[in-house]
């Protein structure tokens, strides 16, 4: 609920204001390490950025990054190790030499206090629970919240139990060291592989490892139920739930902090097919999420909606004309062929009758100039005219994808393969049609 989304706001209003405090000029280049949240909130306080990102991070967050005007971005290796080239320290030093008067920021090395940050958030925790709190539940990445929030809580409350939630891999609560490289996982914001600097080990009462299909799956249920969180918010409130089965007795009472929003994940975690080609659904969102997809159309295709075969205007037709036809017919949009009669565009309703009302067409204009013309994969926006990307679709298509593609277009036009001859036009009502028949019917 953070205007940044992220519990990162705070640590970065109270970075912004320790600067403001040593007089740093507000256009000092701020090189900031992190998976890109406190990046994000210090950008939103105007400060200049050079961000170090882990690959891990998603690309969501890297475009918002690019918005907030941030245009040094620098990729680092997801498993480097303290000291060694690759780790962003040792990447900011460098870089640190060949900027002047530049300033690090890592909240992983501890070298910022942020002690007085989160204090005020546990004040906040009691005062918002009256003082009536069994456990912390919250994620770990640096380990200064989960440090601070348990020094400063236990401080009123001694028989808290903390416990800090990291990714199955993650590498945090181990004692010994392991592979980096073998330490591989896709929730971003939480899991080190190695124990960061910033974290005491005596303020974590107890560890639990979550795994990625299980941090997304309960993400996606959280979002189901309201809330818009990310993948590192869905692993503490799985863990949360593991906790409070196991250890709350009844009256008791625990807290989750859910860091991140889902609004950073559009390509992962809002994706329904690259949460299925990483095995991410768990089985009970699995099962749903084929319902849905699959047994809703049972195999059928195009051919099923026995659409009415498709009327067609010329591209060298008049723009009067083909309105005149859209009216007879009660059509929205005529595709429009060319040469040979092959497909090549459409021309919508709407658009036409208000560029000849505007007088921005003559009634004796061709379709040509107004229409809107398909482009082919991978091609650029033609000069002069519009075009729309091209997705091939038969009769023999099926439902299913052409739901998929009512996602983002409100139109399809059905040709044969090669996208010769316009067969007919499709609808989302033509879909909702479909289903009505066929669940007034034994289909």
């Amino acid at each position: 609920m953070n205007p940044g989304a992220s519990i990162k706001d705070r640590v970065a209003k109270h970075i912004s204001q320790h600067l403001d405090q040593k007089q740093i000029p507000r256009d000092a280049l701020l090189i900031v390490a992190g998976p890109g949240n406190l990046a994000i909130s210090l950008a939103m306080l105007q400060r200049r950025l050079l961000c170090l990102v882990p690959e891990r991070t998603s690309a969501d967050r890297i475009r918002l990054l690019k918005a907030s005007g941030i245009t040094d971005i620098v990729r680092t290796l997801d498993g480097a190790l303290p000291g060694s080239s690759e780790h962003p320290v040792e990447i900011g030093k460098r870089i640190m030499q060949q900027r002047t008067n530049a300033i690090y920021i890592d909240e992983e090395t501890g070298d910022w206090d942020l002690s007085a940050c989160y204090q005020e958030l546990a004040d906040e925790i009691i005062e918002q629970t009256d003082g009536h709190l069994d456990a912390l539940v919250l994620g770990v990445d640096t380990g200064n919240a989960a440090t601070h929030l348990s020094q400063a809580l236990k401080q009123k409350l001694p028989d808290l139990q903390v416990v800090g939630v990291e990714p199955a891999n993650s590498a945090i609560s181990e004692d010994t060291q392991t592979n980096p490289l073998a330490k591989r996982w896709l929730c971003e914001d939480i899991g080190r592989v190695y124990a960061p600097r910033a974290l005491h080990q005596g303020c974590i009462d107890m560890w639990v490892q979550i795994s990625d299909s299980v941090a997304y799956s309960m993400a996606r249920r959280l979002i189901g139920g309201g809330i818009l969180a990310g993948p590192s918010s869905g692993a503490a409130v799985a863990a949360a739930r593991m906790y409070a089965v196991a250890n709350l007795q009844p009256g008791q009472r625990a807290l989750v902090i859910m860091g991140d929003t889902a609004r950073n994940y559009s390509d992962t975690l809002l994706n329904d097919d690259w949460l299925l080609a990483h095995d991410l659904f768990d089985a009970r969102m699995l099962a749903d999420l084929q319902a849905a997809q699959m047994d809703k159309y049972r195999a059928a295709s195009i051919e099923d909606l026995q659409l009415p075969a498709a009327v067609t205007v010329s591209e060298s037709e008049h723009i009067a004309n083909a309105v005149g036809l859209m009216l007879e017919h009660d059509f929205s949009q005529v595709p429009v062929t060319g040469q040979g009669r092959k497909l090549i565009g459409y021309l919508t309703l709407a658009a036409a009758q208000t560029l000849l009302a505007n007088g921005v067409a003559k009634p004796g204009d061709p379709v040509r100039q107004f229409m809107l013309r398909f482009a082919g994969p991978g091609k650029m926006t033609g000069k002069g005219n519009k075009r729309r990307q091209y997705w091939l679709i038969t009769p023999e298509t099926p439902l299913h994808d052409l739901s998929r593609f009512f996602e983002v277009h409100s139109v399809a036009f059905v040709t044969d393969y090669a996208r010769k001859f316009c067969l007919g036009i499709a609808t989302k009502q033509d879909l909702l049609n479909f289903l009505a028949r066929r669940n007034a019917s034994s289909f």
